[in-house]
């Protein structure tokens, strides 16, 4: 039975995007069959981080009905698969999303941080991993657990990014699965349009996404 997994926060540029491709392709080299489905429609971001070009289908055809949700899989060099984001409303995605469930082991879901989008997002989401980053207060943490909670989608835990290794282990009893720290890696991979699990796949940060991996496989 497929897991589809969302990477949730409600503040901007925390690194969802990153946590997403990259656990992906950690669950990948697991050997699972995984899927990343960029469900921010607001902007083109995975596009933008992973330089993607000349998308035959893009999802936004898909949910205006002219094609089927698998048309719009983008086959990375890695062999992971991606559903990248195009600009556009959110009708019709939890109808298109059920074409996707009777193949994947995984569906890792990047979601928007506007409360109305993400709610719909999260319709299709079984779990949730909550990213925090160090520029937001605790609240929002409080406020993603209380979202879950009512939306009934279950909470994984939390992932600190740009934090250093002397963090919290726990926040609002819920563990915190792994913290990401600042790394040149991870800069240098962005730079080279690319997850740093590829770029770098024997350094501390790509170490820490495989663990993360291990730890919800």
């Amino acid at each position: 039975m497929v897991r589809s997994i969302a990477i949730v926060s409600l503040g901007q540029g925390t690194g969802k995007t990153t946590i997403a491709l990259n656990l992906g392709l950690a669950l990948h080299q697991l050997g699972y069959k995984v899927l990343v489905f960029d469900a921010d429609f607001t902007k083109r971001n995975m596009i933008d981080h992973l330089d993607i070009h000349n998308i035959p289908v893009s999802v936004g055809q898909v949910l205006n009905g002219d094609a089927h949700m698998t048309d719009a899989i983008y086959k990375h060099v890695t062999g992971l698969r991606i559903i990248p984001s195009t600009i556009h409303s959110y009708d019709n995605l939890s109808y298109h999303y059920q074409d996707l469930l009777g193949d994947y082991d995984y569906i890792i879901l990047d979601t928007p941080i506007q409360l109305p989008h993400l709610e719909i997002v999260l319709q299709n989401a079984g779990e949730a991993l909550i990213v925090h980053g160090p520029d937001y207060s605790s609240k929002f943490i409080s406020d993603a657990v209380d979202l879950l909670y009512r939306l009934r989608v279950l909470n994984l835990g939390i992932l600190l990014n740009n934090f250093s290794e002397k963090s919290v282990n726990e926040l609002y009893d819920y563990p915190v699965l792994e913290k990401i720290p600042t790394d040149n890696d991870v800069i240098s991979s962005f730079k080279m349009k690319n997850p740093v699990v590829q770029t770098h796949p024997n350094g501390n940060v790509s170490k820490k996404f495989h663990r993360l991996a291990k730890r919800l496989s």
